[in-house]
């Protein structure tokens, strides 16, 4: 699976932990698999952070440049072209030793705890739904 469908999936993986389930072994494999979406996080983080530093404008006094928008000022054309090489090759990483964890229907203890489909679809590569 690719880095950037992990990082997709981590805020939907945070409210499904947040969920009510029939089962402490789902929980319990839920929680093994949100430390290693963390750690993969906090590598996307670092690195996105290096790119950043190497090609991002910066004051006299360091401080980040921002365009209208709120996006970030990259130093030239070709500061730019590296850059988004560098977050390209970043996204597509592939990542191994990533859990697939199955849910099924029954696991949820009510319909009201059941994720949006939106979630489902972000949590699609690491998170199985099964209907009963």
């Amino acid at each position: 699976m690719k880095l950037i469908n992990v990082m997709q999936a981590r805020d939907a993986l945070a409210k499904l932990t947040d969920t009510h389930f029939t089962s402490y072994k789902i929980l319990r494999e839920l929680v093994k698999l949100k430390k290693r979406v963390d750690e993969e996080y906090e590598f996307y983080s670092t690195q996105e952070q290096k790119a950043v530093d190497a090609y991002a404008e910066k004051t006299e006094n360091g401080q980040l440049v921002f365009v209208d928008g709120g996006r970030l000022k990259l130093k030239d054309a070709k500061s730019k072209a590296a850059f988004d090489a560098e977050i390209a090759k970043l996204n597509e990483t592939e990542v191994d030793e990533i859990p697939v964890v199955t849910i099924r229907e029954s696991d949820f203890r009510t319909a009201a705890d059941f994720p949006t489909a939106t979630d489902m679809l972000l949590l699609s590569e690491i998170i199985e739904f099964e209907e009963d």
